[in-house]
């Protein structure tokens, strides 16, 4: 069984929280981590989970906790992705992975080098209808892929802090990447070239 604590306790961490509970085989949802003292009561409350920290630090000297799941505004993801290789936690961390390639790839190699196992939450590979998308692709169905075009509807408005630069590379990034990554796996290839049309609506 795999001890989990999910540090974050937003709308993505409260989905990633209300999963473990009965719908991971091997692991257990144990401990909860927010810096918002309301945010943890309030998710501690609704998943039954007793033990709460309001600093990672504290997560990762915990011996019971295996793994960590990461769902903070990416601006903390490389730090907090680091210190918990460096605990020996295994770590899923949410995407996007971090704020630049630099920060991506020292998460790499803090993860590799105190061998454990760090995934980025790509879930649509997961899911489903889009494992039958590939399915469909590889088997050459529907032939060789020329377009691939993507519409994202997400359940709710991006956070405030997703239009910050501080703290974000911006809703293409928070939102789309979901998108990005799926186009990647289907085509089995990455981009090579990037345009963009944009227009601001607001009056």
């Amino acid at each position: 069984m795999v001890n989990i604590c999910v540090i974050g306790s937003g709308r993505a961490g409260l989905i990633h929280a209300r999963n473990f509970i009965g719908r991971v085989d091997n692991a257990k949802l144990v401990a909860l981590c927010d810096p918002v003292p309301t945010a943890l009561e309030a998710a501690s409350n609704e998943l039954g989970v007793d033990k709460r920290y309001t600093d990672y630090h504290q997560v990762l000297e915990d011996p019971s906790i295996d793994a960590v799941v990461v769902v903070t505004p990416t601006v903390f993801h490389r730090d907090i992705v680091c210190a918990a290789a460096e605990a020996k936690k295994h770590i899923l961390c949410e995407k996007p992975m971090a704020m630049n390639e630099k920060e991506c790839l020292e998460m790499n190699v803090a993860a590799e080098k105190h061998g454990v196992k760090l995934q980025i939450g790509f879930m649509r590979r997961f899911d489903a209808s889009f494992r039958y998308a590939k399915q469909q692709i590889e088997s050459g169905v529907i032939g060789d892929i020329v377009l691939v075009k993507s519409v994202t509807h997400g359940p709710s408005v991006p956070q405030p802090w997703m239009y910050d630069i501080a703290k974000s590379n911006g809703p293409l990034a928070e939102v789309s990447s979901h998108d990005i990554d799926t186009m990647h796996w289907y085509g089995n290839s990455y981009i090579d070239e990037v345009y963009a049309i944009a227009g601001n609506y607001r009056s």
